[in-house]
């Protein structure tokens, strides 16, 4: 099963080529045995008849003739697949059975019932050392005043080699130009949906709409049109989305500054200190629920960027705050990303590392075609349970809802947004020894 599985193409346009060259294989190969069978059998029954036609002839003449003159005759009228000649006794010994294998029993019975007038007709071989390439069959039929007429056909020759090579070359290059002519229109009937799977990769990585061209068969006309009309309507939705996030961005940070202005006034000092520390907590959340609505990375263009130095960068200024942070891996790793959407994502692992594990270790390794960075901790680990769900929007472990680790339960989500953009992948583990690995995947060309 898992060969099998193996074996069987991934793609639309390979899984249709692998069904008709199978299908046409078997029926071709079926069409070419049935037709060798019939021209065989026509080939010989043609021959059976000219023999026995030629036979029945060469028995009516010579019988017709003195018997000074039968052998004479009977070899004037031999060629070269016939060889005829008169005798007073049979080719055949006497007492020897009349047919003496099934094989010559069954061409016994087909010659007489072609040629009735061979009347008595015996059959046997001749001495195999008599001649090259198969059996010769010998035979001999009683004429009218006991003599025999006596005769050998190789009719059990085999076909020349020559002409089966020939054969075998012509069903080569037909089955070769069935292969040919699969491919080209395959390939012709799945490039609509080629064309739809780039432009819906392309749209769903955050970039403008892909108008895809409504051509092709029916049902990929139609798909496309579909899918034309969804990126515009997708696109009018984020649009109308963004324009509504700025006024609820503009709208909510106003009446916070004018309660921070307000707090101000406070002579309690340290009730002040505690409204402090809900509004800057009111204003974390806010911040990060708009950017995570807002999605950032979207409007952001791809570059060359070196993720080394961010990596570093991200480091170094957890270092220089006083925080256990450290780095291991090449001093440059250039690839094609969004540079800001993608800092922003390792900083949210970096400070998740920080704020629940107590330390940063960022580990950068190059890959054939892909970059692989490691984020670790020496924290508690995440439950097995959980180690999906707190990629969720707005998920939080209950140990990780104070203000001393911040945080509104957005951070991962951003981070595997920003990630998956770029065609990586993120996953956690725990460590058997302790402690949390974030591990981050990313294609070396981009997403």
């Amino acid at each position: 099963m898992r060969l099998a599985a193996r074996l069987w193409p991934r793609t639309l346009a390979g899984r249709t080529i692998l069904v008709l060259l199978v299908g046409l294989s078997v029926f071709h190969l079926g069409s070419v045995w049935l037709h060798e069978r019939a021209v065989h059998g026509a080939a010989l029954e043609a021959r059976e008849r000219q023999v026995a036609e030629r036979l029945a002839a060469a028995k009516r003449a010579v019988a017709a003739l003195p018997p000074q003159e039968r052998d004479a005759t009977a070899h004037a009228l031999s060629s070269a697949g016939l060889d005829v000649h008169w005798s007073p006794r049979a080719a055949v010994r006497e007492g020897a059975p009349d047919v003496p294998d099934a094989t010559l029993g069954a061409l016994r019975e087909r010659l007489l019932r072609l040629v009735p007038e061979l009347g008595a007709l015996r059959l046997g071989y001749a001495d195999e050392g008599a001649h090259v390439g198969g059996h010769l069959i010998v035979g001999a039929m009683r004429l009218p005043d006991g003599s025999w007429l006596n005769f050998a056909a190789p009719v059990f020759r085999p076909a020349p080699a020559e002409a089966a090579h020939a054969s075998l070359a012509s069903l080569s290059a037909m089955a070769l130009g069935i292969v040919l002519a699969s491919i080209l229109v395959v390939r012709w009937l799945t490039r609509p949906l080629r064309r739809l799977a780039e432009a819906a990769d392309r749209f769903g990585r955050g970039g403008a709409p892909v108008p895809v061209p409504e051509e092709g068969p029916s049902e990929v006309h139609d798909a496309a049109r579909a899918f034309n009309a969804m990126q515009a309507r997708i696109h009018r939705l984020v649009e109308d989305r963004t324009q509504a996030l700025a006024a609820v961005s503009h709208d909510l940070r106003t009446p916070i500054t004018r309660l921070r202005l307000r707090v101000g006034f406070l002579e309690d000092a340290e009730a002040q200190a505690r409204m402090d520390a809900d509004l800057d907590e009111m204003e974390a959340m806010v911040a990060a629920t708009l950017a995570y609505l807002r999605g950032e990375e979207g409007g952001e263009p791809r570059k060359r960027a070196d993720l080394a130095a961010m990596l570093r960068t991200l480091v170094d200024d957890a270092a220089d705050a006083g925080r256990a942070a450290s780095y291991d891996g090449p001093a440059h790793a250039e690839l094609e990303c969004r540079p800001l959407a993608l800092k922003r994502a390792f900083a949210n692992l970096v400070e998740n590392a920080l704020g629940h594990g107590g330390a940063a270790r960022v580990a950068l390794r190059e890959q054939v075609g892909a970059l692989t960075v490691t984020v670790s901790d020496d924290g508690p680990g995440i439950p097995e349970a959980e180690l999906e769900r707190v990629f969720e929007p707005f998920r939080r472990l209950d140990d990780s809802r104070s203000r001393a680790t911040g945080g509104v339960g957005l951070g991962l989500a951003i981070a595997r947004r920003a990630i998956e953009a770029e065609g990586g992948g993120v996953i956690l583990r725990n460590r058997p020894g302790g402690g949390l690995d974030a591990v981050v995947t990313l294609p070396r060309g981009g997403g």
